[in-house]
Formats: structure tokens, sequence, C-alpha cells
């Protein structure tokens, strides 16, 4: 199943040309959040502690895990409360990455026991298969829908095929807020993922990437946590963070893998990996990055101001998606299933041909599957929405 992994970033580079050159663009290919003014939500005291922090201490060099501090942070923001017990009992530990694409390369690189398969979805995150491919691991595809919802009988069918070929697998799921559908898992199906996880035995581990995760409702988080602490002590569970997503400073390059696993011997053994994978990989992530979030997230103030922030991006995506979805039922236009986030994907039937018609009127969207165009929401200004389905109908 082929994939063109930098489609995304060359059709951005090409918006943001044509943009420079006065052209009225509508640039839907990258996963960046830009408010309706066209400017980055930035969280509204970041610039200035990223401005405190040009010390000798932000600059030298952090150990490769990043601080306690910042582990906590992290831990807190993202999952609040929920570990701390499994983070006394050796259950739980992090460490810093380069982005939550970091976060899910050290995660394939370190998965590995002998002949690995990565097993992702259908509808995915280009750059998967590529890091796969990097480390030696092999990609495989599930069936990501039955309908409208998750295709659990394709995940049992891949997991009980590869099992025949593959010494350890490693199952993918994006959630919530799924790059590239915006799908988010219902607790019936974490519930039924779970049992299926707990039935193999311990040789399927789990990667959860919750990069969008701030773009979710409480509920989908609440989910995902209970369906971890559902675990059996035999599966390991990876979970992947980006804080590029929350306060958008993408370039940056700081997020955190979280590995967590309810038998201490065998956490302590891979996190031992991850760390010693991360030292051969990157050496260590952003110290100065990861001493800003520290301090925000730190702060009762800042950790409260951030989180309004959060809902206030949340709220203006889910109103370019009521927008869009709206209009695009009133022209017959079909989308995958949908519930909250940057994305939304349409299946059409030249993906390619229909982003090139497009790109001649100065609309740009990706062709992330020779079927399937996404819409980035996200960076799309509201006032842009408004026609935009139209204008992909029109292009079909």
């Amino acid at each position: 199943m082929a994939r063109n992994n930098d489609v995304i970033l060359a059709l951005n580079q090409q918006a943001q040309a044509r943009q420079a050159l006065g052209f009225d663009v509508t640039n839907g290919s990258i996963g960046m959040m830009y408010q309706d003014d066209g400017h980055l939500p930035v969280s509204s005291n970041l610039r200035g502690v990223l401005a405190k922090h040009t010390a000798d201490c932000d600059l030298t060099y952090p150990s490769v895990a990043g601080g306690a501090d910042y582990q906590n942070a992290l831990r807190h923001w993202f999952l609040g409360e929920a570990f701390e017990e499994e983070v006394k009992g050796g259950q739980f530990a992090s460490l810093g990455t380069p982005g939550g694409t970091g976060a899910v390369a050290l995660s394939f690189h370190i998965a590995q026991a002998g002949k690995t398969a990565v097993l992702l979805p259908s509808l995915a995150w280009p750059n998967y298969e590529g890091i796969a491919k990097g480390f030696g691991d092999q990609p495989l595809y599930y069936d990501l829908f039955e309908g409208d919802a998750l295709n659990l009988k394709a995940i049992s069918a891949s997991i009980r095929e590869a099992e025949k070929s593959f010494d350890s697998l490693l199952l993918v799921i994006n959630d919530p807020c799924q790059n590239p559908t915006g799908y988010a898992l219902k607790e019936s199906e974490w519930k039924s993922l779970v049992e299926l996880l707990n039935a193999a035995g311990g040789k399927v581990s789990l990667l959860i990437d919750a990069a969008y995760i701030d773009f979710a409702e409480a509920a989908e988080r609440q989910n995902l946590i209970a369906a971890l602490k559902s675990l059996s002590p035999k599966v390991l569970a990876y979970l992947c963070f980006s804080f590029s997503k929350t306060l958008s400073f993408y370039g940056l390059r700081i997020g955190a893998l979280a590995l967590y696993q309810k038998d201490p011997a065998a956490l302590e053994e891979r996190y031992h990996s991850a760390v010693m994978g991360a030292r051969a990989l990157w050496s260590t992530p952003n110290h100065m990055a990861m001493n800003a979030i520290t301090e925000i997230l730190s702060s009762k103030e800042g950790f409260s101001a951030l989180k309004e922030e959060t809902k206030e991006n949340r709220a203006i995506v889910a109103k370019r998606a009521a927008i869009f979805f709206k209009e695009a039922e009133a022209v017959g236009l079909k989308a995958y299933p949908y519930t909250y986030g940057f994305f939304v994907t349409l299946p059409v039937p030249d993906a390619v041909k229909t982003s090139a018609s497009l790109v001649k009127r100065d609309i740009f969207l990706a062709p992330i599957q020779p079927q399937a165009l996404r819409v980035a929401l996200c960076s799309i200004p509201t006032p842009k929405i408004y026609g935009l389905a139209k204008a992909i109908k029109e292009a079909l």
C-alpha cells in the first residue's frame, strides 16, 4: 500500500509561496492550528516564558529523559492524577522526545523483539510507514472502519494472521482525534480492544498516539485511561504525546513517550531500552522547551490559563467542522466518521487528481492515499470553510 510521505509538507510550501505572492489561498494541507486572523494560537504567556529561558541552565545538555519536574508536569497535564500510584509502583515511566514523532519513532525502535510487525490502520498518518521501515519493522494494515465504527473484526484478524509470521506485534491506535479522520474510539470499542490485547498473552504491545488529545472532550481521555488500566500485566503500552498541538510551538519539537505496564520488572527493562535508544537516536530532548513547559504547567495560574485556551481552540475547530459537515451534506459530499479534531478525510475516486484540480483554484488539500483526501480544518480560517465542500464536490 503506497504512501506519499512528503506530499503534505510540499503542498504546504506551495501554498505559502502562493500566499506570499498575494494570492487568496485556502491552505488545508498542514496539521497546524491557526486562528481566524491567520496567526498561531500561541499560549498568552508562552513567548514571555520562552524569552526568560535563555540562561546557561536552559542551554546545557539535559538528561536523556528530561528532569523529573518535566515528567511530572507532562503526566499531570495529559493524564491528570490517574497514574500517581503506578509511578510509585514502577509501572509507569516517561521521557522527553523531539515531538510526538520522536515518541512514535522511539516506540517503533524499542518494540523490536525478533521479527516485528507494526499493525497500522488503513487510514493513517503517512509517516508511520516511513518510520516503521526505517527501523526494519514490517508495516501491516487493518481496515479502520466497519460502517461508522472501529473495525474490531479486522484488527482481530490482522493480529491472528500476523502472529503466524512474526515474533512480536505492535498495534498502533491513534486516538482520540485520529489523523486523518478525526475519529475517537467509543468506550465500548476500547473495552473490546483491551479484550483482544489481553487474549494475545503479551505478544501484542499497544501504541497509543495521543498527539491530538487536547482537541477531544474529557470523556475520551477517561476512556483511554480506563482502557490502559484494564490491560493485563503482560501487555506493554506506549503513549505518545505532543506539546506541539497544545502550545502551538511546532518547530521547537518537544513531546514525550510514556510507558505503562503492570509488571514493574518488565517495564523497567523496556524503559532502560527507551533511554538508551533515545541516547543513540537524538541524544537529549530540547532543554529550553522542557523548562518553559515545566514553568507554565507547574503554576496553578499557568495551568488553568492553558486549559482555558485549549478549550477555546477546540471550540474554533468544532465550529469549522460543523460548518463543513452541514455544507457537505447539502452537496452530497461524503466523509469518513468524524468525532473531533484537526482533520476530516473524504473518500474520493482519485485524490491526487482532485487535489491538483483544487490547487488550480488555490485550495490546497492533501491526497494522503490514492482515494483519500484530507482536509485540515485546523489551518483554514472559519470564513474560508464556507463554500469549501462545494468546491471539493465540483473538483471530483
